[in-house]
């Protein structure tokens, strides 16, 4: 039986291609919308940067034989706090005027998919290349997320994820998430509906 390696992300250059092709699995029409034409190359440059909520000190990559076949993005709400100021401005400085023309669209965003409450742990995307599904990668990432979620003292774990998603809903019931709430985002014309759900973290003895 083959071995899911998970390994933290170091900012390579060859990591942030990766990084980039599975964050669009995890999103294919929501990210381009909210971040345009570059949102590739906004991707790949946060990624590679430190101190940012797209960092790679937020990304844990599964490894199934040899090949970087998922990978998760998750941090805490200490994180959030802390680093969505410079996430913003390094968003800006790579999007240059085009910023401006969707900042309604951010704001719309946030208030909705990754406002956090204090003791949260968000699972901000997880995702696994198609020829890698159905080998529990997906499940292994968000075990992995929990274990990060108590190491980080959060009392639950929470993510958004599209209410059309059924099968991705389907899963997160079965590892204990329920619904919490529902919203909305505007984005070029379309609205996008969420779910939140959370699952609350139990104490390991």
């Amino acid at each position: 039986m083959t071995k899911i390696i998970l390994t933290t992300g170091e900012g390579k250059k060859t990591e942030a291609e990766h990084f980039v092709r599975l964050m669009e699995i995890s999103a294919p029409e929501y990210f381009p919308a909210l971040l345009g034409p570059k949102f590739r190359e906004v991707f790949e440059r946060l990624f590679i940067e430190k101190a940012n909520l797209f960092s790679h000190e937020h990304v844990v990559f599964a490894v199934y034989e040899g090949q970087i076949a998922g990978m998760l993005l998750s941090y805490d709400w200490k994180t959030k706090e802390r680093e969505e100021k410079r996430t913003g401005w390094l968003m800006m400085k790579t999007l240059g005027f085009d910023f401006l023309k969707r900042l309604p669209a951010f704001l719309s965003a946030g208030g909705g998919s990754g406002r956090l409450e204090e003791g949260d742990y968000y699972v901000s995307n997880v995702a696994v290349y198609p020829e890698f599904r159905g080998r529990k990668i997906g499940k292994a990432l968000m075990l992995k997320a929990e274990e990060l979620a108590r190491e980080s003292g959060a009392k639950r774990i929470a993510l958004d994820v599209e209410r059309e998603n059924k099968v991705a809903i389907a899963v997160y019931k079965k590892l204990g998430y329920s619904v919490e709430r529902e919203h909305t985002v505007g984005l070029e014309g379309r609205t996008y509906e969420f779910y939140r759900m959370v699952k609350e973290l139990k104490r390991e003895r």
